[in-house]
Order: C-alpha cells, then structure tokens, then sequence
C-alpha cells in the first residue's frame, strides 16, 4: 500500500509540472501538425511534407473533434503519454530491481524538463517513449507474449521512425529466449505485412526531404546535427533539459562532478552487473548504447539523430543512474550525491524553462494579436520569404491580416521577385518576416527590394524564437500605425 501511494505521488507531480505553459500558442511544426489534423480523415496519410509516420496524425484527428485548443490536442496527443511513460518507468524499475530504484527512477522522468517539454509538444515524441516503455514491460515480463509485443512495437514504429533502433536491440533479446529465433521471425513477418501499406508514402516522404536538403541547403542544418556533435549532444541534453548548453564552468564542472560520482558508484559493483546481458543492468545499458550507436551511424547517411528524436532512451538513461541503489556492493554516498546532483539540475532547468521566454515555444498568437491590435488590415500587407504563409500565421487567425509568400527561386530571380512585389503598391505597411529567412534569402535581397519600391524602414517587433518583424511604411506613413 505505501508502494501504491508513493506512486500516485510522484505520478501527481508529474501531472501538476506538465501543467504550467500547456495552453502556451503553437510554434511553426506544431501549427503544421494542427493543420493537417484538421483535414478530413481520408488525407491524413497525405503527409508526404512531413517527415513522420501517420499514427500521431491520426490520433488528433479525432481529438480536434471534440477542440482545438492547445491544451486539448496536447493533453492527447503528449500529457497523457508522458504521464503513462513515468508509470511504465516505474514499473519497469520495479521488476528489474527493487522500489527504491523504482521511485527515483520515476521521480527523476517526472522533473526532466526536456521530458516535460515535449509532454506538452503537439509532436509524437512523447508518445513515441511510451510505446518504448510498454513495449519493453511486455518483453520482461515472465511470461513473453510476442503478438502483444508486436502490436505495441508496431504502433511505436508507425509513430516515429526512429523507434526501429530500439526495436532492434528488442528482438536481440527475443532471440536469446527459448524458441528466440522463431518469435523474431513471426515479430519481423508481422511487423513488415502491416507496414507494407507505408511502404510507398514513406519513400515519398524520403524523396522530398532529399528535394528539400537540394533546394534550400540550409535546411539540414536547421533540422539536424553533424554526426560527431549530435552524439555528445544526446547525453547532455538529458542531463540538462531545456537549457542552452554553453561551454563555460556552469556546465561543464556539473557534468566532471557527476561523471566522477557516477564512476565510484559504479567501480565496485559494475563487472558484476554487465558481463551478462541476463543482469538487469547490462539490459538496461544496452536497450540505451545500441540505439543511440545505430541511429548515429546511420545519420552520417540520413541526418537523423536529435535528442527530441531519441527521446525513448531518456527513462533508461534514469534508470541506469539509479540502479546501483539496489546493489550490495556500492558506494551509496556516491550514488546518493549522484541522484541529488541530477534531481536539482532538473528543478533549475525546469524553473528556467518556466521563467525564461526565450526557452519556451515561439509566441505566435501573441505576436498575431499584437500585429492585429497595431496595423490595419486594408493598409497591411505582410511578406514571408517562404512558399507559402508560415503555419502559425494560417492557424491562428488566418484572415486577420492579408500575407504574400514569396519562395527562395522567386527570391533569387530578380525579374520574378519584382513581380511578387508589385502587389505592394495596394498597401502602406509592409510586415516583412525574418524568421526562416537565413534559408530562403541567405544574400538578403527582399529588404533592398522592399527599399527600391518606396518602403522606409521604421523599427522592428521583436519576439523570443520568432527573431524581427521588419516594419516598412510608406514615407508619408512614419508613425501612422495604431
């Protein structure tokens, strides 16, 4: 029973930190997610321009039914996985080794602020953990049911598509069991008939990302990280969340501090607990290097590894760094310290990303309102150097303010972009967006053609993550805006 309430409490405070912020406005890829949502049930496997599987388009489908709020799509599609994940992790620290290990393990999910961050993400991230958690639940327990697992493993596969390396450490230890060899391949039968229908969207899905990285070089570096720094990245980003890492002593003497703690808890009892894979830990190690190793061998074809994208192996990586609470042989002083180290960094991420606007979402409805409140709509035109209206600026009061979209070939050919332009004589005030611009318009050639059309500069609206607004005006138009 004191079992049962330390869970419900540490579940409580899970819940109670995922709420702060969860009504926060969309940022660009969620409005995105939100847009197609909306479509009608037969389009939403029409998502060739976005890199992801359809479950999760799926799943607020349905949910957008009912609402549109933030909060609502959220708590579908992110809270309420996130919360089962620090469950799942729970449980699953129970069976390996014992409470004790159980609740800190959960504790420390539950004041992650990168797991917070994206339990409240309309993104499949979260939800793509939790299909992690129950999955390897279903592949521990004493009695293997191996359709069980396969569904669970091809739900998480048809969630994100990175979940495939972490399926398959999964079917490494299936093949260890007794008839191993057979269930893998029953596992593989299945999970490759019911993903064949993908088949085609997804290598459609792989030429346009090709056509994009060609088109805007930019891109893949915006989206992904080189090989060698995405490795170091994923570690760190677990160990301190939200925040911008920065070379300096605030985070490195941390991260030498607990790696030396970690180390002398681990000297006296680590070559008993991973010279085989039947040991808990050396389980738990594994299910975290051999995913992590994979998808960065393979993103030096494919640029794929992001923390957010391997965000499955984050409740192992706290279970790892609990773990030898339940050994005999152990410094507990170490470990202790090592935990304490762990939990405060979490609290101060996460009171940072409470605090700090620029660690939060970008703020496009309320950039939206306040360009609204100031500008008239006769009189405004606003410009995105993009293909077409940015997401947020579609969701979130698509008629507010009339928009023209001008895309990086139009940009970069002079004829064609005074063409674009030519619509601006209608209009007195011209909102010119930088954001995403550093792609589409690396040589900066809108602004001069915005000049040459009689456009004066007149200031800049400013919002965290969203970079400048450019204001223009005609010259009889200096302060005219309400």
């Amino acid at each position: 029973m004191r079992n049962q309430r330390v869970l419900w409490v540490i579940l409580l405070v899970a819940l109670v930190l995922r709420l702060p912020l969860l009504t926060g406005s969309f940022w660009l890829d969620e409005a995105a997610q939100a847009l197609e949502s909306i479509r009608p049930l037969a389009q939403q496997t029409d998502i060739t321009g976005d890199f992801q599987p359809p479950l999760f388009h799926y799943l607020i489908h349905f949910a957008v039914q009912a609402s549109r709020a933030e909060w609502w799509l959220r708590l579908w599609g992110s809270l309420i996985p996130g919360i089962i994940t620090v469950w799942a992790t729970y449980q699953l620290s129970k069976k390996l080794f014992n409470e004790k290990v159980a609740a800190v393990a959960a504790l420390l999910l539950a004041t992650s602020s990168l797991h917070i961050f994206y339990s409240q993400e309309l993104r499949p991230y979260s939800l793509a953990v939790m299909w992690a958690m129950i999955s390897t639940l279903l592949l521990l327990a004493k009695k293997f049911d191996w359709w069980q697992f396969a569904g669970v493993s091809l739900l998480g596969v048809y969630t994100s598509y990175l979940y495939p390396f972490f399926l398959l450490p999964q079917l490494w230890f299936v093949w260890q069991m007794k008839w191993g060899w057979q269930r893998v391949l029953k596992i593989i039968a299945a999970l490759g008939l019911l993903l064949m229908p993908w088949g085609p969207t997804f290598w459609r899905q792989l030429e346009a990302g090709q056509a994009l990285r060609q088109a805007l070089p930019g891109w893949e570096n915006a989206v992904s990280l080189p090989p060698a720094k995405s490795l170091a990245l994923v570690p760190l980003k677990f160990l301190y969340g939200v925040l911008n890492l920065d070379p300096t002593l605030f985070f490195i003497i941390p991260a030498v501090v607990l790696l030396g703690f970690t180390f002398v808890s681990w000297r006296s009892a680590a070559h008993t607990q991973l010279l085989k894979l039947k040991k808990p830990t050396a389980k738990i190690t594994f299910l975290l290097i051999a995913p992590l190793l994979l998808s960065w061998l393979v993103s030096f074809v494919i640029p794929v590894i992001q923390p957010k994208r391997l965000l499955y192996l984050l409740p192992f990586w706290y279970l790892l760094l609990s773990a030898p609470l339940a050994w005999p042989k152990t410094n507990r002083l170490f470990v202790r310290a090592t935990i304490a180290i762990v939990l405060a960094i979490n609290l101060f991420s996460l009171w940072q990303y409470w605090t700090n606007p620029s660690l939060q979402r970008e703020n496009w409805r309320g950039l939206k309102q306040e360009l609204v409140q100031k500008f008239p709509k006769q009189d405004t035109l606003v410009i995105f150097a993009f293909d077409e209206a940015l997401s947020p600026w579609r969701w979130y009061q698509p008629d507010a303010l009339p928009s023209l979209s001008i895309d990086s070939r139009q940009i970069n050919n002079d004829q064609a972009l005074r063409t674009q332009l030519k619509i601006t004589e209608n209009y007195r005030y011209l909102l010119v967006f930088d954001y995403l611009r550093t792609l589409t318009d690396p040589d900066n050639k809108l602004e001069p053609a915005v000049e040459n059309l009689g456009f004066v500069g007149r200031g800049v609206i400013d919002y965290p993550n969203l970079g400048f607004v450019r204001i223009y005006t005609r010259p009889d138009f200096a302060i005219g805006y309400r």
